[in-house]
């Protein structure tokens, strides 16, 4: 390594090479960034206005709208008809944005958008680890999920004896 400014200049003069010091190495800086698990819901009515749910195969064995978890590097929309035909064998247009339930106590956060399945994909298919059953409902089962039951109370009116979830929440107003 070169010491002094005049060794340098010398060895700039006898080989004519220029040499400029490395910059020490900076230590890389690790940031954790706050993230949250990000899920898509469906809300799907009928002629009779029915509301399509699920029932799971596991766990509680809850009703709750269909959808589930976006995986990474995955568009919303891509989620939920991934998920839509996964739990139901329905094809959809996926429209607005209907509401936001965000679950500060999960780190979740859950989106909800209106479907309208495609009219050769109408019947529902039952066949499905994760679900038992799938039918258009004109009421709320007792044993849903609390997702379900905000974004049915806040569709449909309330739910009776609705479970109070820490979250904060915002819902867009009826699309006209």
């Amino acid at each position: 390594m070169v010491g002094s400014g005049t060794e340098m200049v010398a060895l700039i003069r006898a080989f004519g090479v220029f040499y400029v010091p490395m910059p020490k190495p900076r230590p890389k800086i690790t940031r954790t960034r706050p993230t949250k698990e990000v899920s898509v819901m469906a809300w799907i009515e009928d002629a009779e206005q029915k509301v399509l749910l699920v029932r799971q195969a596991v766990g509680l064995r809850l009703w709750t709208l269909p959808g589930g978890k976006v995986k990474r590097g995955e568009s919303l929309v891509k989620a939920l008809r991934r998920e839509l035909y996964e739990e139901t064998g329905l094809r959809a247009q996926i429209g607005s944005l209907l509401g936001v339930l965000d679950r500060r106590d999960k780190d979740a956060i859950t989106l909800l958008f209106v479907a309208v399945p495609d009219e050769n994909s109408m019947k529902i298919n039952r066949n499905n680890k994760e679900i038992t059953s799938a039918d258009f409902q004109a009421s709320l089962p007792k044993k849903a999920s609390p997702s379900a039951k905000y974004f049915w109370s806040a569709r449909r009116g309330p739910v009776k004896k609705v479970r109070k979830i820490r979250a904060s929440t915002h819902q867009f107003p009826p699309s006209v």
